[in-house]
């Protein structure tokens, strides 16, 4: 059977790195959203407001209705601003929405009669939702002739994590932005960086809005990363299904695509596509099994894999077998899984975390 541990110390250990690196003046918002990137939402947050923490992102009004249905009594943000948001659930769970076009501004104004904070999203570069830079003061001065209070003014980095000095430019325009909004008597709670760039150290403003990072990991390997050491909090294993000898030149998983090259020992394991493991892996990724690396051969099936255990001693049947993480003295990270799989550790533990039963230590 497959199972995903989550390690609620390291997760509030790096949170502890987080805080360092913003201060005591800025808060911390942390991003759940995505059923915590694959971690649990609920059990994080509940983790981490019992340490402190007072903001949570969600994704949705749903998620949010899931963290108050929970006993998570922090602040929460929904940070998916768009025409859909359930005005019904933001009333009743005390959400505070996104606001990122006119559309929806408009409907707030019109259903809303009560104060309900907003964050109202700019796009300094991103080119996804959000208004203006020049829109913004106006945007402000109308939530501020309305019911809606305005609790923050946000943007979104697109490659903090790839092109400092862009990062910087989008940072400044942001700032700017920002600045003449309170110019006009708005006053409000600025918020643009990322884990990317409160990693890469820069400029924080009033709050930061950081997921992957608590998780356990960077956004990439990009050098203004190196020195920054947090923890993985997700662990991923699966079982042997069943050991078997072949001869050279038999033919491995749908469609053949692989032949052993020698007589061989191959493992059959319990986790495929359908659990969250890439086909995109196939004859290319690897595992552990006691503590040594495995490679995949042949196509990554549904619900299984075969390995090459050839080198490998005393494999048998119901071995433990890790996906992601720590055996012995092996390591597989979910970056080096994505950078396999052609895609980024994000998606890795979304997926993986997600399709599988969660274990909390």
């Amino acid at each position: 059977m497959n199972s995903v541990c989550i390690d609620l110390q390291a997760l509030c250990r790096n949170t502890e790195i987080v805080q360092e690196k913003i201060g005591t003046s800025c808060q911390l918002m942390a991003v759940v959203k995505a059923d915590g990137y694959g971690h649990g939402m609920v059990e994080v947050a509940a983790t981490l407001q019992d340490v402190g923490l007072s903001c949570f992102g969600v994704g949705t009004a749903v998620e949010g209705q899931c963290l108050r249905q929970n006993g998570i009594i922090a602040r929460i943000v929904v940070l998916s601003g768009g025409c859909d948001l359930d005005i019904d659930l933001l009333m009743q769970y005390r959400l505070e929405p996104v606001v990122a076009d006119h559309s929806q501004l408009i409907r707030l104004q019109r259903d809303i009669q009560v104060a309900l904070p907003v964050h109202v999203k700019v796009d300094c570069g991103m080119g996804r939702l959000g208004f203006s830079p020049q829109e913004m003061v106006q945007v402000c001065a109308d939530i501020s002739k309305s019911s809606l209070v305005l609790a923050g003014v946000m943007s979104h980095f697109p490659v903090a994590d790839e092109d400092v000095e862009l990062s910087r430019k989008q940072a400044e325009l942001f700032g700017q932005t920002v600045k003449r909004i309170r110019a006009s008597g708005c006053m409000c709670t600025a918020h643009m960086a990322n884990s990317a760039a409160v990693l890469g150290g820069m400029a924080a403003h009033e709050m930061v809005r950081v997921g992957l990072a608590l998780y356990g990991y960077t956004p990439s390997n990009h050098p203004q990363f190196k020195g920054v050491f947090l923890e993985p909090v997700m662990r991923v294993k699966s079982t042997v299904l069943q050991v078997k000898p072949v001869s050279a030149g038999t033919g491995i998983s749908y469609g053949l695509t692989q032949q052993t090259r020698r007589d061989s020992i191959l493992a059959v394991i319990g986790i495929g596509y359908a659990d969250g493991f890439p086909r995109s892996l196939s004859g290319c990724g690897q595992v552990l099994i006691g503590g040594q690396r495995a490679a995949i051969i042949g196509r990554v099936c549904m619900n299984m894999i075969v390995v090459d255990v050839t080198d490998i001693d005393a494999v048998s049947c119901g071995d433990e077998v890790v996906v992601v993480g720590r055996q012995g003295d092996g390591e597989i990270s979910a970056t080096e899984v994505a950078g396999w799989a052609g895609t980024i550790n994000y998606e890795i533990l979304c997926a993986l975390g997600n399709l599988n039963p969660r274990i909390y230590v």
